[in-house]
């Protein structure tokens, strides 16, 4: 299963948490901004995109562990409108 999710981030505490988030996850986590995809996972991948604009998030794994990742996000208030 796949769901995606736009998601922004307003200070580096939030990039950090995020990307723990995802590594911790047995999903795959993969970050689009324009053309360029990135494996959520990866801190040095994130840091090199825009993080001033939103990112395009899409969650590939089991439903329930997608549903408890994106959850995460909505609790560190990453999911964006």
């Amino acid at each position: 299963m796949t769901r995606d999710v736009k998601i922004s981030f307003q200070d580096k505490k939030q990039v950090l948490k995020f990307v723990q988030m995802n590594s911790s996850s047995s999903c795959q986590v993969d970050v689009r901004s324009g053309h360029s995809y990135i494996d959520g996972k990866s801190i040095i991948g994130l840091l090199s995109l825009n993080l001033l604009k939103p990112l395009y998030v899409s969650v590939i794994g089991d439903s329930n562990k997608i549903t408890a990742l994106i959850d995460g996000y909505q609790s560190y208030h990453l999911v964006a409108g």
